[in-house]
């Protein structure tokens, strides 16, 4: 399934686009000082700055037309670099698209370690987690669209990029169960197949989330009515 933008930024000509912009970074609910940190960190690590710019470049152009419609010309002009530039460091969109995802992968990767690394309560980690993982997903919405868009099917770095993004959060929240269980907080007789069911109910929500653009809050009513059952049951005792 294809993510679509909101609708006043979706027009290729729109003037809004700087908004767009924004709403990238700000949508997700977390702190405009947390994403300054996670950007500067990643734009830091020694690699080229105008590799890096071209990233970003591509982040928003990607996020604004989608995969199919973007052309190296649009990254071109929104980095303000010739087309012979974005040839030196990429050798083709699918590879200019696999920097990005792999970009915003990390800095949803930090997002949620920032708000979850002091959490000591296991109940209340995560639940962060949770509401922080769905919130990310609109900062990263070429992310997203990696792993959710069937027409990306063919590009050669899928497949292991959504095998290795669905393992990596069982794995999280297989942590997470097993910090609660050694905590004395979580009483679970299979920890694995526990995350898997976690993390199989986490990407059905997406869909609403994404396409009808829930508010924070009620991002954080549908996560608690899911925890509630989680930890509490359906039926009376």
């Amino acid at each position: 399934m294809l993510y679509q933008p909101p609708v006043a930024f979706q027009d290729k000509g729109n003037d809004k686009f700087e908004l767009f912009k924004n709403y990238l970074y700000l949508s997700a609910g977390i702190t405009v000082s947390i994403l300054d940190s996670m950007e500067n960190e990643i734009q830091n690590t020694g690699r080229d700055e105008v590799r890096e710019q071209l990233i970003q470049a591509a982040r928003l152009v990607f996020a604004r037309y989608g995969y199919k419609k973007t052309a190296l010309d649009d990254i071109a002009r929104e980095a303000r670099k010739g087309k012979s530039t974005i040839y030196y460091y990429f050798k083709s969109k699918d590879e200019i698209f696999k920097a990005v995802i792999d970009t915003e992968a990390e800095i949803r990767k930090e997002a949620i370690n920032e708000q979850i690394s002091s959490i000591e309560d296991p109940k209340q980690k995560l639940k962060t987690y949770i509401y922080v993982r769905m919130l990310s997903l609109k900062m990263v919405v070429n992310y997203y669209e990696a792993i959710k868009n069937d027409l990306l099917d063919k590009l050669y770095f899928v497949d292991n990029f959504r095998a290795n993004h669905l393992e990596a959060e069982i794995n999280i929240v297989q942590n997470l169960l097993f910090e609660g269980i050694a905590k004395g907080v979580f009483t679970i007789q299979n920890p694995e197949l526990t995350a898997k069911t976690i993390v199989t109910a986490l990407h059905g929500f997406e869909v609403p989330l994404i396409l009808k653009n829930l508010s924070d809050e009620e991002i954080q009513k549908s996560v608690d009515e899911m925890l509630n059952i989680l930890f509490y049951g359906m039926v009376t005792k």
